[in-house]
């Protein structure tokens, strides 16, 4: 998904006879550009500990890198009910791919931008911490009510097709699954783009034709009630991006909608 190409000049609320400072037309590319190099650094971190595994190199008889990472910067049940809040937020940072950094930074630089350009630097950074949180949340929500059906055997559920049993589903999440990326901090901004600027044109792969925002979104956000649902490509967390999504639009609602932007 990425925004066709445009100067965020015109987003910037002045006067006709006056012109944006250097600042002003370089700030959103160099507050995304920070982001994705956090994220990079995450990514590199995560790498750096694996290595550290390989190599069998302990500090103090553990491995002290990974073992950082996964009390303090990954989310899991068990790192929530310990009480290590913070990591409701620095997941969102830590990618456990090389893919998965990729497309979501592509997003971010696709929409980052824009974003920063229209709400400002103080309302993006609240829509991408306010959307991992209920991202996270929402993803949580999710998962018990999925443990909860399949403990009582009561399931919504295609288990067949043609009389057919389909493939076995995806483990059920535990107190140990991770979770990672920034995937529904993204959504959250881009749903709020999508409310700001409605018909903004957008390419989303794969689609090859560029349509309105608030299409691309919606379609997605369907996309996610069915996937969730029928527990279609697993390895995505629908409930979460569902909650990025709803955060952003509530976000809009709430606190940018009426607000008249002066780009601080």
């Amino acid at each position: 998904m990425s925004a066709r190409f445009f100067t965020t000049r015109r987003f910037f609320s002045l006067q006709p006879h006056q012109r944006p400072t250097k600042w002003q037309q370089y700030k959103p590319y160099i507050v995304t550009y920070t982001t994705v190099g956090v994220c990079c650094s995450g990514y590199a971190y995560n790498l750096y500990a694996d290595d550290q595994i390989q190599k069998g190199l302990r500090k103090r008889g553990k491995y002290w890198h990974r073992s950082f990472i996964d009390k303090h910067l990954i989310f899991t049940r068990d790192n929530y009910n310990a009480g290590r809040w913070w990591t409701l937020v620095t997941y969102s940072f830590m990618h456990p791919s090389l893919f998965h950094l990729a497309v979501n930074m592509f997003a971010f630089t696709s929409f980052g931008p824009m974003a920063i350009g229209i709400f400002g630097v103080r309302s993006v950074a609240g829509i991408w911490l306010g959307g991992s949180v209920s991202g996270m949340y929402f993803s949580m929500l999710g998962d018990d009510y999925k443990n909860k059906q399949a403990n009582s055997g009561r399931s919504w559920l295609i288990t067949e097709i043609g009389g057919r049993p389909l493939p076995p589903r995806a483990e059920r999440a535990s107190g140990t699954t991770q979770h990672v990326g920034s995937s529904a901090s993204l959504l959250g901004i881009v749903t709020a783009v999508a409310c700001r600027i409605p018909r903004q044109s957008v390419y989303f792969i794969p689609i090859p034709k560029a349509i309105p925002i608030y299409g691309a979104i919606g379609g997605f956000a369907v996309f996610s009630v069915i996937a969730y649902a029928q527990e279609l490509v697993p390895f995505m967390g629908h409930s979460g991006h569902l909650g990025g999504m709803a955060f952003g639009m509530a976000y809009y609602v709430l606190a940018l909608r009426k607000k008249r932007f002066s780009r601080r």
